[in-house]
């Protein structure tokens, strides 16, 4: 073969290489998955999209997004309530099973809480729906049920005016009922009317604040710990027990914080 039948093969190997690339005849790199270190794109179906998702220990977003990337890996994603104020709704998590480049769908619904506040406290709560009276607790009550309450919710109190408020459907919700004596001329019903003195509310508010500050620190370290139990089951590194030991302990002495200061408040409520 010449020198110009040489090279016009040479032109023609690559291009009918290039030819069976493109209808798919070779099985090229070019048409391998995506990378192994990519992310898993996880949708969250949940009745609480105001809460905010972790993948393992790792804030990624809020559950209302419509995709969230996570890093490969992964072994659970945790939901948590976002505010301060709704402490009683506990994390929930669910494992992740997927590669990376993967999308997948999680669903996680919360349980419906209602908190019943009255004043004065002590009050008896009922559920009135289809004609019937289902009684709940006495206040301060925190009522959890798997589906929205239906009817009303009725607080009543000997001495005092009943007064009925509708449940609600969000996952969190909280009602506080003030109850009117039903005559102000009577001095039993006096003795709970009288509202507690302004000088001394900063020690409830100080009581409470100190309560969930401590309860968000004491959610934090137990998270760590669990993370660094799941890491040392996989390892059995012995150099990771007292890191363990030393985020349990942060844990339970914020937990004794916040029990201390739900423990100020509830005995200033019953003092008043």
């Amino acid at each position: 073969m010449n020198k110009s039948g040489r090279i016009a093969l040479l032109w023609r190997a690559p291009c009918g290489v290039l030819w069976l690339l493109g209808a798919g005849l070779l099985p090229a790199r070019a048409q391998e998955a995506a990378p192994a270190d990519g992310p898993v794109y996880v949708h969250i179906d949940t009745n609480f999209p105001e809460a905010l998702v972790f993948a393992d220990s790792v804030l990624v977003g809020g559950a209302s997004r419509a995709m969230l990337a996570v890093p490969a890996g992964t072994r659970s994603i945790r939901l948590t309530a976002p505010r301060p104020d709704a402490w009683s709704i506990a994390p929930i998590a669910r494992p992740l099973h997927a590669a990376a480049g993967d999308t997948v769908r999680v669903a996680i619904d919360f349980p419906y809480h209602y908190r019943i506040e009255s004043e004065p406290f002590g009050a008896d709560v009922f559920l009135e729906r289809s004609g019937e009276r289902l009684a709940v607790g006495a206040t301060p009550l925190l009522h959890r049920a798997e589906a929205p309450l239906e009817g009303r919710i009725l607080v009543r109190r000997n001495g005092y005016v009943s007064r009925s408020v509708q449940p609600g459907k969000a996952v969190w919700n909280r009602h506080v009922v003030r109850l009117e004596p039903t005559s102000a001329r009577d001095p039993a019903a006096g003795l709970h009317a009288n509202p507690p003195r302004r000088r001394r509310a900063w020690i409830d508010y100080a009581a409470l604040g100190a309560a969930l500050a401590a309860g968000a620190v004491a959610v934090r370290y137990k998270f760590k710990a669990d993370d660094l139990a799941d890491e040392y089951e996989r390892t059995r590194n012995p150099a990771l027990t007292s890191r363990i030991e030393t985020h349990d302990f942060r844990a339970a002495a914020a937990f004794g914080v916040m029990q201390g200061g739900i423990g100020i408040f509830a005995i200033r409520l019953a003092l008043r």
